[in-house]
C-alpha cells in the first residue's frame, strides 16, 4: 500500500512517543485512601512441599486449603479424571507428578526467579486500589500462584491465578522444548513485567459481556479496545508496550500510520464484516497483518479499537469506566468518538 509510511515523519514520531509515554508522568487519580486486602497463596510452594513420609495426608490438607484451584489444576489443566477420588492411587499420581524431573526443574526455576513476589504483589495491590475506585462495589478476588498452567486466568468470580513459569524471560530453555514452537513475537511477552498486566486483562474481560464481541469486526475492535483502555486506567504507570503486547517500534509505526490504517479499514469496507474468516487477521495475534505493509503488527484492529475507545472517553468525560465496560453499542461509541485520524 503506497500510502503507508515505512520511515517515520517528525510528526508521526512525536505522536508515537506521546502515545507511548502518556500517563507515565503522574497518577490520574488519588487512591492512597483506598484500602484493599488481597489474599495471596502460593499453590506451587505448598504442592512441592509434599514430604515422602506424609504426602497422602498432606494432599488431603492441600485439597482443603485450595478447594477451587486443586480440582481445576489437576482436572481441567492436567486432564486427570479421578479427582473426586481420595484413593491412594490418586495421591500416588500426584506424588509422581511432583517428583518428575520436568516438574522439579520447572519448580526450581520458578523459585530462583520468584522466591520473592513483593514487586508483583505491590503492583497488583495498586491496580486493585484503582479497580475499587472505578468499581466500588466490586468484590476482590483471591490470588493464587502456580506453575505449569495458563499465564493468567480466573476461576469463577473470586479466584485469580497466575502461572509463574510463563514469565521466565524469552531465552528460558523451557520455552525451547514446547510441543509447538512459541513464535518470537509472543516470547517477547514472557517476562516478569507482564504478570500484572496479564492479570488485569482477565479482570477486564470479566467485566465485559462476552457476546458483545461476536458480531462484526467493529464490535471485536471496540471490545478489545475496552480491555486495553481498562488496563491502562488501572495501570497508568505501565508502558503502553506492556499494556498492549505490541513492541515499542510497532506502536510508533501504528501512530505514524494511523490515518492510513483507518483509511485501509474504510476503503476495504471491513468494519461491518460479519465473517470471522475475513476479518480475523486484523484482530488475531500474529507477527504481521496480511494485506498491510510488513511493518504492520498483527492484531492491529485491537490497537485501532483502543484509539477509538480512548477518543470516545476524551469526548465524553461524563461516562465512567464502569459505564463504558457495560455499553455494548460499538456503533454509538464509534460515532460519539468522532474518530477521524488525520483530520
Amino acid at each position: 500500500m503506497k500510502y503507508f509510511h515505512s520511515i517515520r515523519s517528525c510528526c508521526g514520531l512525536l505522536l508515537g512517543l506521546c502515545f507511548l509515554v502518556s500517563c507515565l508522568n503522574k497518577e490520574s487519580i488519588d487512591v492512597s485512601d483506598i484500602d484493599v486486602d488481597l489474599k495471596f497463596k502460593r499453590f506451587e510452594k505448598d504442592l512441592f512441599a509434599l514430604s515422602p513420609e506424609n504426602y497422602k495426608t498432606e494432599i488431603d490438607s492441600l485439597k482443603k486449603k485450595y478447594p477451587v484451584l486443586f480440582p481445576f489444576y489437576f482436572g481441567e489443566i492436567g486432564g486427570w479424571n479421578f479427582l473426586q477420588d481420595s484413593s491412594d492411587a490418586m495421591k500416588d499420581s500426584i506424588w509422581n507428578y511432583v517428583n518428575s524431573p520436568y516438574s522439579q526443574a520447572l519448580y526450581d526455576s520458578a523459585m530462583l526467579r520468584f522466591a520473592d513476589l513483593s514487586d508483583f504483589t505491590n503492583q497488583l495491590h495498586q491496580a486493585f486500589r484503582r479497580y475499587k475506585y472505578y468499581f466500588p462495589d466490586a468484590a476482590l478476588p483471591k490470588v493464587n500462584t502456580l506453575i505449569n498452567g495458563p499465564s493468567a486466568f480466573t476461576i469463577g468470580d473470586d479466584l485469580l491465578c497466575v502461572s509463574l513459569d510463563k514469565y521466565f524471560g524469552p531465552s528460558s530453555a523451557f520455552y525451547q522444548y514446547e510441543a509447538e514452537p512459541i513464535p518470537q513475537y509472543m516470547l517477547s511477552r514472557f517476562k516478569p513485567n507482564y504478570m500484572t498486566s496479564n492479570c488485569i486483562e482477565v479482570v477486564a474481560t470479566n467485566n465485559l459481556d462476552p457476546n458483545s464481541s461476536s458480531k462484526r469486526l467493529l464490535d471485536v475492535m471496540i471490545y478489545k479496545g475496552k480491555i486495553l483502555y481498562f488496563k491502562k486506567k488501572l495501570l497508568p504507570l505501565t508502558p503502553d508496550s506492556v499494556i498492549s503486547g505490541f513492541a515499542s517500534k510497532d506502536l510508533i509505526w501504528c501512530a505514524d500510520n494511523e490515518p492510513e490504517i483507518w483509511k485501509f479499514f474504510i476503503e476495504h469496507k471491513l468494519l461491518y464484516s460479519i465473517d470471522p474468516l475475513e476479518y480475523g487477521k486484523y484482530i488475531n495475534e500474529g507477527p504481521s497483518t496480511s494485506g498491510m505493509p510488513p511493518e504492520a503488527p498483527g492484531n492491529i484492529g485491537s490497537w485501532v479499537g483502543w484509539r477509538i475507545v480512548s477518543r470516545y472517553m476524551e469526548k465524553n468525560a461524563d461516562v465512567s469506566l464502569q459505564e463504558l465496560m457495560a455499553d455494548s453499542d460499538s456503533q454509538k461509541i464509534l460515532s460519539s468518538s468522532k474518530y477521524k485520524p488525520g483530520r
